[in-house]
């Protein structure tokens, strides 16, 4: 069975992005990879909003909370761990759904 592609969700701050992410990867089996350039910081859960211990339960989450508030991060980075992820979720028969805005 091929799996669809990768779902990309984008938009403004605080218009639900986290929450469909997490409403679509309950409903059809999909991993939530992370695209917010803040939320991969460890220390910074609350400031940016990001997903809680609850919704991190219902669904996969990749690529949230797992940099040190002191470590450089890049956009090369990030594009090198995101293909790492969407590529791990589809071998796990997982839906990649990319959120961020």
């Amino acid at each position: 069975m091929t799996l669809p592609a990768p779902i990309l969700i984008a938009g403004p701050t605080a218009s639900g992005k986290s929450a469909l992410a997490l409403a679509l990867a309950a409903r059809v089996g999909g991993t939530v990879i992370n695209a917010d350039a803040m939320q991969v910081y460890r220390e910074l859960r609350i400031l940016t909003a990001r997903p809680d211990e609850a919704d991190e339960r219902r669904a996969p989450h990749r690529l949230y909370g797992h940099v040190p508030g002191r470590e450089p991060y890049s956009a090369a980075r990030y594009a090198a761990e995101a293909r790492a992820a969407i590529a791990a979720a589809e071998a796990a028969g997982s839906i990649p759904i990319v959120v961020g805005g």
